[in-house]
């Protein structure tokens, strides 16, 4: 009886020997042997060494500086002043306008399926930025976002003019827009959605109208969720 006793009791101390030893495992894998499995987002746009380095494991690494989309501000759908820029989230960027429905549909529509998918996290924003202030009043846009629902973290912009946009879009984006010019409406623009890190930096470029560009688009913000949550781990 003795025996049985102390085998239980063996066995017990071994179970919770491998409880408590399974997150250091884990962490050890994820820190040592994680790092050749864990293949981080591009970055796109310009990229400057600072001459400055930081160190990995011992090994001095050059610092790069690379192209963001900065800072700016325009007014949201409900006619509120909303600044775009650097924060704890992550950002979803696409560009529409009312008339053209071709495009408008198929990019806010995919645009409605990410919003969807990550209602629930507050770290995955959403912004739809309209590119015909002089066609598009606010009160059309509020009318609009209802159409595809309201989610709290996805926010429909509205440029101030023509100059501003094809500014923002080239140059922050990447993206072409195109604008007829005697009349300075839009009349056309890049299907792309853009994905760009809590830095604001570009991470991937995504067709709207290409299904398989929309899933990887999805399981890339996990990636990067997962490559935001790493860095905050490494900065404690």
């Amino acid at each position: 009886m003795k025996e049985q006793t102390s085998s239980f009791s063996i066995k017990k101390i071994a179970i919770l020997v491998t409880i408590l030893a399974l997150p250091g495992f884990c962490y050890y894998l994820l820190q040592e042997k994680g790092e050749n499995r864990y293949k981080s987002l591009p970055f796109y746009g310009e990229k400057k060494l600072t001459g400055t380095f930081h160190s990995k494991r011992g090994k001095q690494i050059p610092d790069t500086l690379y192209h963001t989309a900065g800072e700016f501000t325009m007014s949201d759908s409900e006619g509120k002043q909303l600044v775009f820029g650097p924060d704890s989230s992550i950002a979803v960027v696409s560009f529409f306008f009312l008339e053209n429905e071709s495009l408008a549909e198929p990019i806010n529509g995919a645009m409605q399926r990410i919003a969807e998918r990550f209602q629930k996290n507050a770290m995955v924003k959403l912004y739809s930025i309209d590119i015909d202030p002089v066609r598009d009043t606010a009160n059309q846009l509020k009318d609009y976002r209802r159409k595809w629902g309201v989610y709290k973290q996805w926010y429909l912009l509205r440029g101030n003019n023509q100059a501003e946009i094809s500014s923002l879009a080239q140059q922050k984006f990447m993206l072409d827009v195109v604008y007829d010019p005697k009349t300075g409406l839009p009349v056309t623009h890049s299907s792309a959605i853009v994905l760009l890190d809590s830095k604001r930096r570009i991470r991937g470029y995504y067709d709207a109208l290409i299904k398989a560009d929309m899933d990887k688009l999805i399981d890339e913000i996990k990636l990067l969720l997962t490559e935001e949550f790493r860095n905050i781990s490494i900065r404690q």
